[in-house]
């Protein structure tokens, strides 16, 4: 069909040609007569327009936003790890490892009962490792007591050389006053030149404990979980265990939908001949209406002119979502490191099972995170002392003591066989001093060579 005059000239003014292909695109949608408008239509929020309708809007399910305050899986597993961390004796010591003097007083003690005025020392490292696990790293900044403020060398001149030797030489002058752990999501690193020059931080409002500002390197105290994607951030386990959390969400709110109908799946009413606006309208009240809220039976309903009155019902396979939460927490449990154990939720919890996953538990998923730690604290161990070290005692735990306990036992058995006792303490890792005389073996006085003679008997 050929095109009119008009339409004609519309369609060369607008039309590109590309690949051989005609494309045309008109930004304010005209028509193609000069000077008319094509109407305007407007849409409305679903919700919105069935209100203005007199209707009751579509329920919207809950979303998934923040697995760690919506699957109680996540949460358990990460304040597990966290509160077992916090638990365990922070201590400092002066000298070498094994020969070393404990420091029992002086300000690396009274820093680390309160390092912050909202924050105690559980709350200190719980904090810490909660950040680790939900966004794989975490970001302290410290607060000093001195009159230097890095903000205005920041606001000046941050760049040049000037402004950072005089900020490095009156850093040894400065005394640590508090530590701020701050969200790693309002952190976005700068990149120039390929490498790391600054920080910048974007709080919300007055609500935040520090304002928006661009920190040096130099002044975030910046740990993260190997990240084998980003060479820069971090990587956390809740990344692992996002579809597992998002499972046990979704299988939480369908049971949710359950109770809350009263095991009642709906009613379908059908009907050989078609209703009229106002019968439909008056048999949805009465169905809505019959609907009452969980843990109280729904209200008997008569329905007329109605042929057939079809109550869905669940099926087997809609009902094996309870096992399905096994697996999902069994996933969660996994990705985070912690045994199901550790969280009372298995059903085969027996005393000696328990034991044996709480041990397993400190060896190989808190010890780590307690060696991770600790290299990362050394920065602030030695800004309040130089010649200290700061680590966790993790022997001074029940459960390990009672490790050690066995291990001395076999350690006897071993020493018995006149194996020497500084051997048998490097190998089993009993945690004593070197001994002068433990290089020796000795065993019993009555003890012989098989088939030898007696030599009391000559």
């Amino acid at each position: 069909m050929r095109r009119g005059i008009k339409g004609e000239e519309f369609f060369q003014r607008n039309a590109m040609k590309i690949l051989g292909f005609n494309i045309t695109r008109d930004s304010q949608e005209q028509s193609p007569v000069r000077n008319q408008q094509l109407p305007v239509t407007r849409s409305l929020d679903p919700a919105a327009a069935a209100w203005l309708r007199g209707e009751e809007p579509d329920a919207v399910g809950p979303v998934l936003t923040n697995a760690y305050q919506q699957v109680v899986w996540v949460y358990r597993a990460v304040n597990a790890l966290a509160e077992q961390v916090a638990n365990v004796p922070f201590v400092f010591s002066r000298g070498e490892r094994g020969r070393e003097n404990l420091v029992t007083s002086g300000p690396l003690l009274d820093f680390y009962a309160r390092p912050h005025p909202q924050l105690s020392r559980f709350e200190y490292w719980e904090l810490r490792v909660i950040w680790l696990m939900l966004r794989g790293e975490c970001f302290r900044v410290p607060i000093f007591s001195d009159t230097l403020n890095p903000s205005s060398l920041r606001n000046t001149d941050h760049g040049t050389r000037n402004t950072l030797q005089r900020f490095n030489d009156r850093s040894s002058r400065r005394t640590l006053e508090k530590i701020l752990i701050l969200d790693p999501s309002h952190f976005q690193h700068i990149i120039q030149d390929h490498q790391l020059v600054g920080w910048r931080y974007t709080g919300c409002g007055n609500s935040t404990p520090l304002a928006s500002q661009v920190f040096l390197p130099e002044e975030v105290w910046y740990e993260k979980l190997p990240n084998p994607f980003d060479f820069w951030r971090g990587m956390p386990p809740l990344y692992a265990a996002a579809m597992a959390a998002k499972t046990d969400f979704a299988a939480s709110n369908f049971m949710r939908g359950i109770i809350e109908n009263n095991g009642d799946a709906g009613m379908i009413v059908r009907n050989d001949k078609r209703m009229d606006p106002e019968q439909e309208e008056q048999l949805l009240a009465e169905l809505r209406k019959r609907k009452r809220r969980a843990g109280i039976a729904d209200r008997p309903m008569l329905l007329t002119g109605v042929s057939e009155i079809i109550k869905p019902s669940l099926s087997s396979s809609d009902l094996q979502f309870l096992e399905n939460r096994k697996f999902s927490r069994a996933e969660i449990c996994a990705a985070f490191g912690v045994p199901e154990e550790i969280l009372t939720a298995t059903d085969h919890a027996k005393y000696d099972v328990m034991q044996g996953a709480r041990q397993n538990f400190i060896e190989n998923r808190v010890a780590p995170l307690c060696c991770r730690l600790e290299a990362a604290e050394d920065v602030v161990v030695k800004n309040l002392d130089p010649n200290a070290v700061g680590w966790f005692d993790l022997d001074s735990l029940p459960i390990m003591q009672q490790a050690r306990r066995n291990r001395l036992m076999a350690a006897r058995t071993g020493f018995d066989m006149g194996i020497p006792f500084n051997e048998l303490n490097r190998v089993l890792d009993l945690g004593f001093k070197h001994l002068p005389w433990g290089d020796d073996g000795y065993v019993a006085a009555g003890m012989q060579k098989v088939g030898g003679k007696n030599p009391n008997n000559e």
